[in-house]
């Protein structure tokens, strides 16, 4: 059962994609100059003063909400056994990360599609998001049975990413499942590609 605290959480979270939605639809049917913030908390059902609450610019609510918040990453690495290689353990935690994003998706093409009308939109968040994310594993990789240093580590998290990422891509193109394939990926790693 659900908290209160719970609860407003995840309201709040629906809130904030409501709003995405809405924003990214004005900009992919009126185009991106007709998605203010006016026209969007329209959309949205919503003031502009509300809006601000959830985001800081339009710009920010047209960018895709992370798959993946690097906290949880180093949550999933610490539950894994202490002893287990960091290959492994980041082969089981991107299983994990592939099923869910997988079931999301297929919402978030629209946002896909905007961003590339629009490449400048993600460019920085992207860039802050990676090196968040780079940042906050990077110490919880490192520190794991097999790592040899520093390059491996960031070696291991990048390419643990692109295996779920091609697993998830190739799973909606109907490829087959998203845990096969990442199998498959994570195979392919391990043999040197």
């Amino acid at each position: 059962m659900e908290s209160p605290q719970q609860r407003r959480d995840r309201r709040r979270a629906e809130k904030r994609q409501a709003i995405r939605v809405a924003a990214v639809k004005i900009a992919l049917d009126e185009g991106i100059e007709a998605a203010t913030v006016e026209a969007i908390s329209a959309a949205a059902d919503i003031s502009p003063r509300t809006f601000f609450n959830y985001f800081a610019s339009k710009e920010e609510a047209l960018v895709m909400e992370p798959l993946w918040h690097p906290e949880e990453l180093v949550g999933m690495l610490a539950e894994r056994p202490a002893d287990e290689p960091a290959f492994q353990s980041l082969k089981t935690v991107m299983r994990t990360f592939a099923v869910r994003s997988q079931r999301i998706w297929t919402d978030m093409q629209p946002f896909m599609e905007l961003r590339k009308r629009h490449p400048e939109l993600a460019a920085k968040s992207r860039a802050v998001d990676e090196t968040k994310i780079m940042d906050t594993i990077f110490d919880a990789v490192r520190s794991r049975p097999g790592v040899t240093g520093p390059i491996h580590a960031r070696l291991l998290i990048v390419a643990s990413f692109g295996a779920a990422i091609s697993a998830i891509q190739e799973a909606t193109a109907g490829g087959g499942s998203v845990e096969d394939l990442l199998e498959e990926a994570f195979t392919l790693l391990e043999n040197g590609l």
